[in-house]
């Protein structure tokens, strides 16, 4: 019977443990799943661990089923606790992690002995006789015949790696700057009477700032970024629209570029053209994104790579603020804190950070975008939401450090995460596979539950062949 090991139980993690016995289950075949995280609760992972109930799902429930061949799975779900949801409604986060946690105890029941939960840390790996062994933070070891890696995100670079040290003009104190903006704790025990100064101003500053107003009216909300750009939002809730017309006419357009050396102008003129047209016919410019989710793997890799940096370079920021979008309530919260002058968004380069002696005060200064003004903000903390690391040779897992040291585990040139082949193996280990959103450097597209539960079906079909 052959053992497969996975290393690290959220979200892709989960779904491919499942995924593995429900497909085993069907061939007739005999595995052992052993799933491995030091998590207190096995399911969950960062994004969905949360009992927050300012934290919204930004995906309508249509889209967020755990199984890429169950698509309803999610909404019958969620019809058990209210029926009144529809495929375009959304929910809190918190009530995901119950959903894939349920799924989870209904595996244990259904397989009995053959998924094995280990709370446990992965510390080191080595081959051994065909297959591989773990080596665990206890002292324990796991043979395994095929390991998958299910790293989620890793926490934001240091500020003083992404600014430089100059910028940290006097050493600011860790109760004042969070380096981890997902310590909710750390979060809970900035002072509620001091204003705050967010770097970043994509999702993760949305979560954090969500957290920060609920538990404090007294605290005023500094949100910077180069280009000072904020997540749009979902059509209204309830709307769930599927124009498989549309879709295919967009596919098309796009494909006819992808035949001829496509640039990033190129493209993108091409999708304001097809958002405008649709707008025009009554249509809302968000169904043109959407048409694109499937086909931008296959746009992803016909760019060649000074294409790719390009975009990194210039288009990625505009890109991601139509791409990634809050769920309407997150949006008309933001909005509401805006107009209240809770929160206010500052286009800019952080130019400096001072502690102010003894006040548990920092002065940042700010050089405003397009000018050489710098403006000052007195701020109680300061917290680092420029997002998830990619660049491995800055992650500091041991197990990650061991493998990127042995040349096993390898980024792209650009760092986006983790180069794979067609069957997710990270190496010419053909027993080590990759899922997670480190799969970005392959197929862009790769951080969200619509395209990582087709990896994990895929995945799982190409190690069940193997085996």
């Amino acid at each position: 019977m052959k053992t497969i090991a996975i290393i690290g139980a959220g979200f892709s993690g989960t779904v491919t443990a499942l995924n593995l016995l429900r497909q085993a289950e069907a061939l007739k075949a005999q595995i052992n799943v052993v799933l491995i995280d030091k998590a207190a609760s096995f399911g969950k992972g960062l994004a969905y661990a949360t009992e927050d109930d300012n934290l919204v799902l930004n995906v309508p429930i249509g889209n967020m089923s755990a199984f890429a061949d169950l698509p309803d799975d999610f909404l019958e779900f969620c019809h058990g606790m209210d029926s009144s949801l529809n495929h375009g409604s959304f929910v809190f986060r918190r009530i995901y992690g119950e959903y894939l946690q349920l799924r989870l105890r209904e595996a244990k029941s259904a397989y009995t002995d053959r998924l094995i939960e280990m709370r446990d840390f992965v510390t080191g790996m080595r081959p051994s006789q065909g297959g591989l062994i773990l080596n665990l933070q206890t002292g324990a070891q796991v043979a395994a015949d095929c390991v998958v890696l299910a790293f989620g995100h890793f926490a934001p670079r240091a500020l003083s790696e992404i600014l430089g040290e100059a910028t940290f003009h006097q050493r600011i104190d860790q109760q004042t700057y969070l380096d981890n903006p997902w310590d909710v704790a750390a979060l809970d025990r900035l002072p509620a009477d001091k204003d705050v100064l967010i770097v970043g101003t994509g999702h993760t500053a949305m979560d954090t700032l969500f957290r920060l107003v609920s538990s404090s009216l007294a605290r005023k909300i500094y949100i910077v970024s180069r280009h000072g750009h904020t997540p749009n939002g979902h059509r209204k809730a309830g709307e769930f629209v599927k124009l498989a017309q549309l879709t295919k006419s967009v596919e098309s357009t796009m494909r006819s570029l992808l035949s001829d050396r496509p640039t990033i102008r190129m493209l993108f003129s091409t999708i304001r053209k097809l958002s405008k047209q649709h707008s025009e016919q009554q249509g809302n410019w968000r169904d043109v994104i959407n048409s694109l989710r499937q086909l931008t793997p296959e746009i992803w890799r016909a760019l060649p790579g000074s294409e790719r940096a390009r975009f990194l370079r210039h288009v990625v920021y505009h890109w991601d603020v139509l791409r990634h979008r809050l769920a309407p309530v997150a949006i008309r919260r933001f909005e509401d804190l805006l107009s209240a002058g809770r929160v206010e968004i500052i286009a800019g380069r952080i130019a400096q950070f001072d502690s102010i002696a003894g006040d548990s005060t920092i002065c940042a200064s700010i050089r405003l975008r397009g000018s050489n003004r710098c403006r000052e903000f007195m701020v109680g903390s300061v917290i680092n939401c420029t997002g998830p690391n990619y660049d491995i040779h800055r992650i500091s897992n041991p197990l990650v450090r061991q493998l990127t040291d042995a040349g096993i585990l390898q980024q792209d040139e650009l760092k986006t995460g983790f180069t794979v082949d067609e069957n997710y193996r990270c190496s010419d280990l053909p027993n080590l596979h990759y899922i997670g959103p480190m799969l970005k450097a392959s197929y862009w597209e790769a951080i969200a539950v619509p395209e990582l539960r087709v990896h994990s079906q895929n995945l799982a079909k190409i190690i069940l062949v193997s085996a």
